[in-house]
């Protein structure tokens, strides 16, 4: 493989959370491989682009790699790929098209950002290259030049364009840039000619050759893909066509739909992705289509030396086509089903678990294993195997089992005392919606609650489904929230633990309670809190519900109902997107206006907490914006399209006030879908439709004692690229290095910026700079009042 740098992907399995140790600051990406755009073949090695970074897969020892986020890249997201020399060139896709370069011999990364929204083909030769890009109703052309191992911009063309055409593709043949359009296929010199002057340009193949679709040069001559033109639109053939010295001449004559990429092979011969197939051109003007693939092939890239080829297969990853057999072969990689997940939790046995509309993926350390809605269809290897109540799992490929549900959109998952998992799905019943529980234990056990059986209100001309949250209080209790739950008016839902429900409708609550509740909460008291959407439904007044049931859960003649607003001026929302008590007993609201704290009295009403207004209250929140408290009391506040902020108890911003985005973090995407706060590891999970990201986080758990005082890594070589880090450390803590005869070496302090919540970094020197030398170091972490701890930590310095 030409890629030496990368270990071997046989899982997408990374030190990530629990499964390894990380320092405060630091991300690890999990992103899906299974969605190929564009591949192509570079000796032994098929290169993916993919919407979770490059996958290679090496069909000669039938490993793969994984280029991505936790390897350097800075945007997991490929729309164009293509390999020249050592250097392979990788266009991103909406809505950040950048040019992210890797130098295949070292594995270095450099960025090129052109504040374009996309770029859909890249082509190079020897220094100079070429991009073609997408910005909004705008497209055109990028050039870049190189010189030793980087690449720069070099200039920008777009008057070249006809009015409203399209890129189709882009080629070099030696000084020559070729350009297929819409209206068109052309070409410039770029050595020679002025690529801004229109002039310049020469036209190749016109229109009259039928809709271009594809152009393709190489030494043997000049081809051009189209539609034939001289036929009614239905009946067009696809045509390849190639040039001769009198003109152009068709080729191949095949009907095929929906055709999407040409290749050739090293012998010559020419094939076309069309939907569900392949069709091989060959000599003489014959063709020959293969048999169906499961679904569309994006992509596909002859390799005649092992007598097949490499296609890229609509959502199903990496095939291999076999021209001796005719058969399709899945050689798909373990990942998440989907890249978009719309919630995650980690569960009591510490996995991580995220649902979305491709279903449920759980990742527990060694790889991803998917719940599949039933309606879909499955390749045949791809399922779990159950021995009793214990699954046996292979990683060596995507895994996956099917039940019957239907990947709706999931607004939170959560889990029980018993380890059961509840997901709430927004869909028709019964093509979906409602609630599946499950026990990863015993999958045929799952159930559904739905619209029958009184579990469940939907909307009441269709039993449209809407779970928007679900919470349990301290007596196991599960309470739903059914938005837009009209048929009957039950708005509320509540599964107990001995399998009986309990129902509270609109009438019942004397109008107080809503049609359209978002989030459930509890306080000290018992009482639940209901957070409401104001809407033009009738009975949608918006802000809270509160109902004490006064511990008689079922008799509902002691109950007592009251709403409050949450507007403090009149043309205020009174929406609450999401609420959750702090630690303080103060309730935390997130609505259209920004973030409230109140103080809640025994009537209840609500009391807020600054005299200044709603926290970033200059952000537009909108329904999807989460809040979210950790273990230190921080509000953890996201947007589903500006990114995260994080409130410290303190009222003070962290890292600032211009929080966590894609502009100022390894955050791929302001696009944030749900955040779960893992209190034990000091983890911030962060679902985003480009994967799920972590962050570690300097805020956790309250550590009780020096128990697990630990420095890593172990030895220690200096000098290095990252610090080592000492975790394990008491809140307010501040750390002394020492030789073991006793000498103190370096005194590390948050004062310093060499402390961290409960992690501090050492970079291998002492108190005047110098690198210490090689032995055997003393950590130790003091409070002020004189409590200790003390770990080993061994040091070697390299020349």
């Amino acid at each position: 493989m030409r890629l030496r740098l990368l270990g071997l992907f046989w899982l997408v399995a990374l030190p990530f959370g629990i499964f390894g140790q990380n320092r405060v600051g630091e991300w690890h990406h999990l992103t899906s491989a299974l969605s190929i755009r564009q591949l192509v073949v570079d000796g032994e090695d098929v290169y993916c682009a993919t919407t979770g970074g490059v996958l290679i897969y090496n069909y000669r020892t039938q490993t793969y790699q994984r280029f991505g986020m936790n390897e350097g890249l800075i945007y997991p997201d490929i729309k164009s790929i293509a390999i020249i020399g050592d250097w392979l060139w990788l266009g991103g896709a909406l809505p950040k098209g950048i040019i992210q370069l890797v130098y295949l011999p070292s594995g270095q990364v450099s960025i090129i950002s052109l504040d374009v929204d996309q770029i859909t083909h890249v082509s190079a030769w020897g220094n100079r290259g070429f991009a073609a890009f997408r910005d909004g109703q705008d497209a055109g052309i990028i050039e870049l030049r190189g010189e030793g191992e980087s690449f720069g911009y070099a200039d920008i063309y777009r008057s070249f364009l006809k009015s409203n055409s399209t890129i189709l593709d882009l080629d070099i043949w030696q000084d020559t840039l070729y350009v297929t359009t819409s209206a068109g296929i052309i070409a410039a010199d770029y050595a020679r000619d002025n690529l801004k002057d229109p002039l310049d340009w020469r036209e190749v193949a016109s229109t009259e050759l039928g809709e271009t679709i594809q152009f393709h040069v190489d030494a043997e001559g000049k081809y051009v893909l189209a539609l034939d033109a001289d036929l009614p639109p239905r009946n067009h053939p696809d045509v390849l066509y190639r040039k001769e010295a009198d003109g152009w001449h068709p080729g191949w004559f095949f009907n095929g739909s929906t055709v999407r990429r040409l290749s050739r092979s090293s012998t010559g011969e020419f094939s076309v992705s069309v939907s569900n197939s392949v069709v091989r051109l060959l000599p003489g003007g014959y063709v020959r289509g293969t048999s169906r693939a499961p679904k569309p092939v994006l992509d596909y890239w002859p390799v005649p030396e092992i007598e097949g080829g490499f296609a890229s297969v609509d959502h199903k990853g990496l095939y291999f086509y076999s021209t001796a057999t005719d058969e399709w072969t899945p050689l798909t990689v373990n990942a998440t089903a989907g890249q978009g997940y719309s919630a995650v939790l980690k569960l009591s046995t510490g996995e991580l678990v995220a649902s979305g509309e491709r279903g449920i993926a759980r990742y527990d350390g060694s790889g991803w294993y998917n719940l599949i809605p039933g309606h879909s269809l499955l390749d045949e290897g791809v399922r779990g195997t159950n021995n009793g109540n214990s699954q046996v799992l292979f990683y060596n490929t995507f895994l996956a089992d099917t039940l019957d549900f239907d990947g709706g959109q999931s607004w939170n998952l959560l889990e029980l005392s018993n380890g059961d998992i509840l997901v709430g799905l927004r869909k028709n019943w019964p093509t979906g919606g409602g609630i599946l529980r499950f026990s990863y234990n015993d999958l045929d056990a799952y159930q559904k609650y739905d619209t029958s059986n009184g579990h469940l209100s939907g909307k009441a001309k269709d039993s449209y489904l809407t779970i928007r949250h679900m919470n349990t209080d301290s007596n196991g209790n599960v309470w739903i929230a059914m938005s837009e739950a009209a048929s009957d008016g039950n708005s509320i839902a509540v599964l107990r633990p001995d399998h009986t429900w309990v129902h509270f409708s609109i009438d019942e609550s004397g109008g107080k309670l809503n049609q359209v509740p978002t989030e459930i909460a509890f306080d000290d008291w018992g009482r639940v809190y209901i957070a409401c959407h104001e809407n033009t439904y009738p009975n949608a007044p918006g802000g809270i519900t509160v109902l004490d049931h006064n511990g008689t859960l079922g008799n509902k003649e002691d109950d007592s109902w009251y709403w409050m607003a949450v507007q403090i001026e009149s043309d205020h929302s009174n929406s609450v997107w999401s609420m959750a008590f702090d630690k303080h007993g103060m309730l935390w609201t997130l609505t259209p206006q920004g973030l409230m704290g109140w103080q809640i009295t025994d009537t209840p009403t609500l009391v807020p907490v600054t005299n200044f207004g709603y926290y970033l209250s200059d952000i537009p929140f909108v329904l999807g914006s989460r809040m979210r408290i950790d273990a230190e009391n921080n509000k953890w506040i996201s947007s589903p399209g500006h990114g995260i902020w994080v409130l410290l108890d303190n009222t003070t911003f962290w890292p600032d006030i211009n929080g966590i985005n894609a502009d100022n973090s390894e955050l791929p995407t302001n696009e944030i879908t749900d955040i779960y706060l893992d209190d034990r590891e000091g983890l911030a999970y962060i679902a985003t439709t480009k994967g799920i990201h972590s962050l570690k986080i300097p805020f956790r758990e309250a550590i009780e004692t020096y128990s697990e005082l630990a420095a890593f890594p172990s030895p220690f070589r200096t000098p290095a690229t990252k610090p080592l880090t000492i975790t394990g450390l008491r809140q307010g803590s501040t750390v002394k290095v020492f030789t073991v005869t006793g000498l103190l070496v370096r005194e590390l302090s948050a004062q310093g910026g060499d402390v961290a919540g409960y992690q501090a970094f050492w970079d291998g020197r002492n108190s005047a700079g110098g690198l210490v030398g090689s032995g055997v170091y003393l950590i130790s972490g003091y409070l002020p009042d004189g409590k200790s701890g003390v770990t080993k930590l061994g040091v070697i310095r390299q020349p």
